[in-house]
């Protein structure tokens, strides 16, 4: 899974965690998600998003042609 899918998950399952009033099975199963998805969060390497969907070589060459036109 990817960083925001992971990150989503979490939100949402805090969510329907908090909305549940009494403690419960379903309770401590949403505390169990939540704990996997934060760690698996720690552990998903960092997503880096570049302008226009470049890839990073491109971008590397858009930034070298833009230095050298200063």
């Amino acid at each position: 899974m990817n960083r925001k899918t992971l990150e989503l998950l979490l939100v949402n399952y805090n969510n329907i965690n908090n909305g549940l009033r009494i403690p419960c099975a379903e309770n401590s199963k949403f505390e169990k998600l939540i704990k996997e998805t934060e760690e698996l969060l720690k552990s998903a390497p960092r997503e880096v998003t570049y302008p226009d969907g470049m890839s990073a070589l491109d971008y590397s060459h858009k930034l070298k042609s833009e230095a050298n036109t200063i």
